[in-house]
């Protein structure tokens, strides 16, 4: 009997791990920047943020009100975690609390690399957010954005 518990607390254990795996895909900028920049009719609101940012973590739930208000349409809300590899685990909990999808974490070791192609004026703070509208940059805000400023600007 006993081995039948564990058996199924592994078990549960490897399925939890397979789901939380599916949810946060791990990337380099060049292969985010081709998901993101692409002439469809798709809007793609893009959130950079890190599980360490409390300003991140407070507008977390801006954007999961945001998201409830853009079902069925063309626009999809993608999060960019600038965690590091091996802090995937604080990073998990932040996307199983708020259900969120389309979660990426940035695996680049150089931030120099990519952030001034994200917007020559960004100095790399966080928490910030890319509108992008068939493959051009649209708007760009370093700073905590609200759900009403998000409809504002995907208009």
């Amino acid at each position: 009997m006993v081995k039948n518990w564990f058996f199924l607390l592994v078990l549960i254990a490897v399925i939890n791990k397979n789901i939380y795996s599916q949810k946060i895909q791990v990337l380099k900028f060049d292969a985010l920047k081709q998901c993101i920049y692409n002439n469809s009719d798709t809007v793609y609101v893009v959130n950079f943020f890190a599980s360490w940012c409390k300003p991140c973590l407070l507008e977390i739930p801006e954007f999961v009100n945001f998201d409830k208000g853009i079902k069925n349409s063309k626009i999809k809300l993608v999060f960019v975690s600038l965690d590091l590899k091996n802090d995937q685990e604080k990073l998990l909990k932040i996307v199983q609390q708020y259900s969120l999808q389309n979660v990426y974490l940035l695996d680049e070791s150089n931030a120099n690399n990519w952030i001034n192609k994200i917007d020559k004026h960004w100095s790399g703070a966080i928490p910030a957010t890319l509108i992008i509208k068939k493959g051009k940059h649209k708007k760009f805000i370093a700073d905590v954005i609200s759900s009403q400023t998000l409809f504002k600007l995907t208009k």
